[in-house]
């Protein structure tokens, strides 16, 4: 039985260490600077955490159509932020390419 207990703390040991590890690579990045993240958490915190907009992968034009609506509800955006923060999370924020 003693002769056992050095595996079974070394296989514990891994096991941790592997969840670290894997804790790890599950946190999302932060978000890239740039004046588009300034306007997203200046304008888009007051009606939902702006953590969730980066959880989300959307086409341009999918991001366009979002930002649009979110205007047309009230978000205080003119013409030119809503163009800067599409841009932005167009950029930052699409799909993934497809594999080939």
């Amino acid at each position: 039985m003693i002769e056992r207990l050095p595996i079974a703390v070394a296989l514990v040991a891994l096991a941790l260490i592997g969840a670290g590890a894997v804790a790890q690579d599950a946190a999302p990045a932060p978000p890239p600077p740039g004046p588009g993240l300034t306007l997203i958490n200046e304008r888009c915190g007051f009606c939902h955490p702006v953590g969730q907009v980066f959880q989300l992968r959307r086409t341009p034009d999918a991001w366009a159509a979002t930002v649009q609506q979110m205007a047309a509800r009230g978000a205080e955006l003119s013409p030119e932020e809503i163009g800067v923060i599409t841009d932005y999370l167009a950029k930052n924020y699409a799909p993934p390419p497809a594999a080939k």
